[in-house]
């Protein structure tokens, strides 16, 4: 369950995308809203209400939950598997009209779904963690089936299948009991793969940012707190994959510094994996190595893949701190101590997030010189987390207009 925070001004790529419906409420009623539930405890009010205030696109989808993954013990990576036609209209009925054929299901990174399943009267919310382009149709090219397959293995993205890869979106849904919809998308997986749901795209907290000029922009701080990591890997994924990025801007460098506090999962944790046309495999063990522990960490392992490639390709410059604040000095010792910490572009701190921390990723260049005009920052996180977290950015970057936000229960 979110709590979202109504941010200042839609991105004109919202205005401009079909079928939007702009909610008339105002600010003050959605507050009303989140004031009534922390008064009466979390997670009273649904995912609808909470999200009155922000733009929806006025159509459902129907979906079909493909692929099921258990990365740690409290989150799911679930496939929703988008019907070929609907993202590619034209090749089945040019002449057909609008409404049997409605058009194709388009999102910007960092929006949410409103997930409609049946048996459920509230409709629940969760951000999607997969890219625009992984909702386009990708034909079969055998030739490059292998490369293909090991680049999505690396970055544990779901298997291309022979006939291409289906249009998808990808959520990753933590357990949580008290939600009707979560505790359904956690069912045992035989009982809801190849279940069919229905999901809406909204909210307003996106990349690229609203009132902000793309050229003006040449540091992009991300700050993730738990789960709220799941809209920014979007936007991450999203720039990594986007070679236009850089001939939009005037800038030699992009430098990305993504800032991710986390816990580690227990270590008795097993991964499971299933598909529509395969079972899960028997859980195996997990060992007490650094890497199999980091592994459990919900999408380090993308993180890492992303950092890798832009350090081979040096398009855009990405560090990643990772800061994880469950660590005991018997824990800490191998993981602190493992290789990859001495890369200049990762960093694994046993602590929370600071202001200095904040106040480096804020810097644009190597002398620590903060030039507000050049950098954007996204924030993620529990509500507590992210109020201070913000306060100190809008300090840093002297005012709201470059810090964009949004809350999880």
């Amino acid at each position: 369950m979110r709590s979202h925070t109504v941010l200042r001004g839609l991105s004109r790529h919202l205005q401009q995308s079909p079928g939007l419906i702009k909610r008339q409420q105002s600010a003050t009623t959605l507050q009303r809203y989140q004031m009534s539930a922390a008064a009466s405890g979390k997670g009273t009010l649904p995912h609808q209400m909470r999200t009155a205030a922000e733009p929806r696109q006025n159509r459902l989808y129907n979906v079909r939950l493909s692929h099921i993954e258990q990365v740690n013990p409290c989150v799911r990576l679930l496939q929703l598997t988008i019907p070929p036609e609907v993202q590619s209209p034209e090749e089945n009925n040019q002449e057909s009209d609008q409404e049997s054929h409605p058009e194709p299901l388009t999102f910007l990174p960092g929006q949410w779904l409103d997930v409609h399943i049946p048996s459920i009267s509230n409709a629940g919310g969760f951000s999607i963690t997969s890219t625009p382009a992984d909702a386009q149709v990708l034909p079969s090219l055998a030739e490059t089936a292998s490369v293909e397959a090991i680049a999505n293995d690396e970055a544990g993205l779901p298997p291309l299948n022979s006939g291409g890869r289906s249009p998808y979106v990808e959520l990753a849904v933590r357990h949580a009991p008290s939600n009707p919809a979560s505790a359904w998308l956690w069912k045992p997986t035989e009982e809801i793969l190849g279940s069919e749901l229905s999901i809406r795209v909204g909210g307003s907290f996106v990349w690229p940012p609203s009132g902000v000029r793309l050229t003006d922009i040449q540091n992009v701080v991300f700050i993730a707190g738990g789960v709220g990591i799941n809209p920014l890997i979007s936007m991450l994924s999203h720039l990594n994959n986007d070679d236009e990025i850089t001939t939009t801007l005037r800038h030699p460098s992009f430098n990305i510094h993504f800032l991710y506090s986390t816990k580690l999962p227990q270590p008795e944790t097993t991964t499971t994996t299933a598909t529509a046309t395969a079972p899960a495999p028997a859980p195996a063990p997990i060992t007490q190595s650094p890497e199999s522990a980091l592994d459990q960490i919900l999408f380090l392992s993308r993180l890492r893949h992303i950092v890798n490639i832009q350090s081979q390709l040096r398009r855009l410059r990405v560090t990643l701190h990772l800061f994880i604040t469950n660590l005991d000095e018997k824990k800490a010792s191998p993981l602190l101590g493992h290789p990859f910490d001495d890369d200049d572009d990762l960093r694994i701190h046993r602590r929370r997030i600071n202001a200095d921390d904040l106040r480096a990723a804020a810097a644009s260049g190597d002398d620590g010189t903060i030039e507000p005009g050049k950098t954007v920052a996204y924030v993620c996180g529990p509500p507590g987390m992210t109020d201070e977290i913000v306060g100190r950015l809008e300090g840093l970057l002297g005012g709201r207009e470059r810090v964009f936000y949004e809350k999880w229960w």
